[in-house]
């Protein structure tokens, strides 16, 4: 949901998390015209994401709301350029690190998988939602085999990693995310944000002392 600020939007973000699942089919009936009309200048619909961590915890951003007979809620609060394209959605910035306003904890345990993405400045990014916009039977468990960008920019590496120990992203206001080419989104590990660097596992970091 969006509305223009100066030359800019300012963006809210809502998702189901906390009310149950997103249905498909329920989802994919919500006009977004409609929508636009409940007191925004702009509302697009980004595909279905799946949180891909194992606990959330955060503050919400705003009120919940009945949108298009599903109930959101309002996670975090964003400000996108006067040339967002609301057909292509968050498509439309892949690869461009955006801003969001939200508190919350994400939390990833020994032993799964992260999927990550380095970008040329040696930031690290964990994915944090996947979408099945690439494969609509896409689901966690195929998720190893399957997730991740199909095309990357110059300079840019990707990579799946098993943790060796709890991966902790703590946001106190302001995180750093990046969308991939399939709309997956990652926070960055930046301004100190993650307990520790997961592109590279500690067990390589013993070898190079």
């Amino acid at each position: 949901m969006l509305s223009r600020v100066g030359e800019a939007f300012d963006a809210f973000v809502y998702n189901t998390t906390g009310f149950g699942p997103c249905p498909a089919g329920e989802f994919a009936a919500i006009d977004v015209r409609q929508l636009a009309d409940t007191g925004s200048e702009l509302a697009w619909k980004n595909p279905r994401g799946f949180w891909a961590m194992d606990a959330l915890t955060g503050n919400l951003a705003g009120e919940p709301r009945d949108l298009g007979g599903l109930m959101f809620n309002c996670f975090a609060r964003m400000q996108l350029p006067a040339n967002f394209d609301p057909q292509l959605g968050q498509l439309a910035m892949a690869y461009h690190p955006m801003q969001f306003r939200r508190v919350s904890t994400y939390e990833f345990r020994a032993g799964r998988a992260v999927f990550l993405l380095r970008s040329p400045d040696g930031v690290s990014w964990v994915m944090q939602t996947f979408t099945d916009l690439g494969d609509h039977g896409l689901t966690g468990a195929l998720l190893p085999a399957q997730a991740g960008p199909r095309r990357l920019p110059s300079g840019w590496a990707y990579q799946t990693q098993k943790l060796d120990r709890d991966l902790t992203i703590t946001t106190d206001g302001l995180a750093h995310v990046i969308s991939d080419d399939l709309a997956n989104m990652y926070q960055g590990c930046i301004d100190g944000v993650a307990n520790f660097d997961p592109w590279v596992p500690r067990s390589r970091l013993a070898q190079r002392h």
